[in-house]
């Protein structure tokens, strides 16, 4: 299962982490929370760091030019468990009609891997976020919400440990 990472909006990493890249093929038209409909681009992203993984699926909103990225609500996981929650993240992209293709990512030379990293609008932070401040006000929770704002809270941990662990 995955949730949405709320705090995250680029993913500001070296190429050379990047285990595995997946992008779609086309755009579909999805309506996310705080945001209008619009064509949406998929990614899904392998980040390594020595002996853990963390698998991102992130859509990238044209019109809004934000990135809304989706961790799994376990965080980072283990080498041996990574392809398990890669193919459950490439099945979360999939039911919401995206068609993921593979990039060869790990195929290419160095400088091609970071000339495409680079080249990704989910690596770079849009003028449109750097403008609207206010993207996602904060609510009050739900009762119903603490189980899930306590998976957030543990992938947030595990997101942070991940990324300083770069």
């Amino acid at each position: 299962m995955f949730i949405q990472h709320q705090q995250l909006k680029v993913l500001n990493v070296p190429a050379a982490k990047v285990a595995r890249l997946n992008s779609s093929s086309g755009d579909v038209q999805m309506a996310f929370p705080g945001f209008p409909p619009q064509m949406c681009r998929a990614y899904l992203v392998s980040l390594t760091s020595g002996s853990k993984v963390l698998i991102l699926v992130v859509f990238y909103l044209s019109e809004s030019q934000q990135s809304i990225f989706f961790i799994p609500k376990i965080g980072e996981v283990a080498v041996e468990d990574a392809e398990r929650v890669f193919g459950e993240g490439f099945v979360f992209a999939e039911s919401m009609g995206f068609v993921l293709g593979e990039t060869d990512f790990h195929l290419l030379s160095s400088a091609d891997q970071q000339k495409l990293w680079s080249s990704l609008p989910i690596c770079r932070k849009s003028a449109a976020s750097q403008a609207d401040a206010n993207i996602r006000p904060g609510k009050e929770e739900a009762p119903e919400q603490d189980d899930l704002e306590k998976y957030r809270k543990r992938s947030l941990e595990s997101l942070g440990r991940f990324l300083s662990s770069m």
